[in-house]
């Protein structure tokens, strides 16, 4: 094991690309590039489960906790067109400069199944490629968390809070994190 080194500790810098197909083609790998990203967490919400051994009062097993991850991180540069790719159901054309305008509820009902959002391949690639690890979601639903936030203010830099909730596809991947060159889109 190699001893750790603080230079080598990731500040999740990077960039979004949407519908990778070739991750060894060229910058955006076939897909879309959709802005740039920094503050990234993989967050695992699955709960394990403690046995209890009645006569020690003490654990006698964990169970597995189930997969359920949340990928989040604060999106900056993206354009009108990167917008309408993550934020559907809230999005439209503004009626005079027909940039992007968000409208709540819009499409979206409280209640309301969000499985047709589903459909995003999402690739974070990390700015330094050789040093940190790179993550798809192989099908994710961006939806706003909790608390997020959008600063209209001067002394902060202007972006979305996005996060994304890491599914099954149809081959059963929920997520792959590792370097770029070791990944697969299946």
């Amino acid at each position: 094991m190699v001893a750790g080194n603080v230079s080598r500790i990731i500040r999740a810098a990077g960039k979004l690309v949407v519908g990778p197909t070739d991750l060894t083609a060229a910058d955006p790998y076939g897909g879309t590039e959709i802005g740039l990203t920094n503050g990234c967490l993989l967050t695992p919400l699955g709960v394990s489960r403690r046995i209890e051994n009645e006569g020690l009062g003490e654990a006698s097993d964990i169970l597995q906790a189930n997969n359920r991850w949340l990928f989040t991180c604060f999106w900056r540069g993206a354009d009108d067109d990167a917008k309408n790719l993550l934020l559907k159901g809230n999005r439209s054309a503004g009626g005079t400069t027909q940039h992007g305008l968000v409208t709540v509820p819009g499409a979206r009902t409280p209640g309301q199944s969000t499985i047709d959002y589903a459909n995003v391949v999402l690739l974070f690639v990390p700015e330094n490629l050789t040093e940190h690890d790179a993550l798809i979601i192989y099908r994710g639903i961006p939806v706003w968390s909790d608390a997020a936030e959008v600063a209209f203010q001067k002394r902060e830099e202007f972006g979305y809070p996005l996060s994304m909730d890491c599914l099954r596809n149809g081959s059963g991947n929920i997520l792959q994190m590792g370097r770029l060159a070791d990944l697969s889109l299946t």
